[in-house]
């Protein structure tokens, strides 16, 4: 790895750039993400699918592990550091390019397992994705109240499975409410048909809602529920979809 190239100040353009990808907005803006812990870091430096573009150091930082010989590396001041290292790891993190994304059509019938999902809490979502790769979901669309899915805190509960599971975008959630769409949604609700008498389709696209919102109430092609023995208090989204995605690979464990 070449000498790092020494940042102490705010005003940086450089740092300017690396606290914008704290947040989704940022991340849209530059294609970029940050990337934190020792086990992500190995992962993803042996991913040759993403591209690794800087590396930022701590200012005390001594060990020579292999870090990504093409990205440029930038040591920064405590104070600088802190502020991005918002996992409080003290070790390098890595500043990552975004996988491309494609707008997706949800009038087109699905293929496979699909799954639609609003979820704005970046943990949340995160750990979705998690299950989603978990159970191969073929596709995971995004809604547009979806937090950017290379957020720092998604990237982190999803173990990474960000960089690997296939993700599309797609429009609101209002925007749904179209009889050419609705007829090929599933939607996930506290009052639908028992899960566990479901006959899956092979190719479903399963609706997530936010938590503590739900889903709207539009003529979904199906409403499927958990049954629950205490209904007072819902499921959390994350928990609810990994549960009907372990469902449907019961069903079509033979395929």
């Amino acid at each position: 790895m070449n000498q790092p190239h020494p940042i102490s100040s705010r005003q940086n353009a450089h740092f300017k750039r690396w606290v914008s990808l704290l947040d989704s907005h940022g991340i849209k803006r530059h294609r970029l993400c940050l990337v934190s812990g020792h086990k992500l870091r190995k992962e993803i430096g042996s991913n040759s699918e993403v591209t690794v573009h800087e590396i930022l150091l701590p200012p005390s930082w001594s060990y020579r592990e292999d870090l990504p010989s093409q990205a440029i590396p930038y040591q920064l001041s405590h104070s600088l550091f802190q502020e991005l290292d918002v996992f409080g790891t003290k070790e390098p993190l890595l500043v990552c390019g975004v996988p491309e994304m494609s707008q997706t059509n949800l009038s087109r019938p699905p293929n496979g397992l699909e799954v639609l999902c609003p979820i704005g809490d970046p943990g949340n979502l995160g750990a979705l994705l998690r299950c989603c790769r978990a159970f191969d979901v073929r596709t995971v669309v995004l809604l547009q109240e979806a937090v950017h899915p290379f957020h720092p805190k998604v990237i982190r509960a999803s173990s990474g499975a960000v960089f690997v599971q296939s993700l599309q975008w797609a429009d609101s959630i209002t925007d749904l409410n179209a009889p050419d769409t609705l007829q090929w949604i599933t939607a996930l609700d506290l009052h639908g048909t028992n899960i566990s008498t479901v006959k899956w389709s092979k190719h479903v696209r399963l609706l997530i809602g936010e938590e503590g919102v739900g889903v709207p109430p539009y003529q979904f092609s199906e409403r499927l529920c958990i049954p629950q023995i205490h209904p007072s208090i819902p499921l959390n989204a994350t928990v609810a979809g990994s549960i009907a995605l372990f469902a449907y690979r019961q069903y079509h464990s033979q395929d």
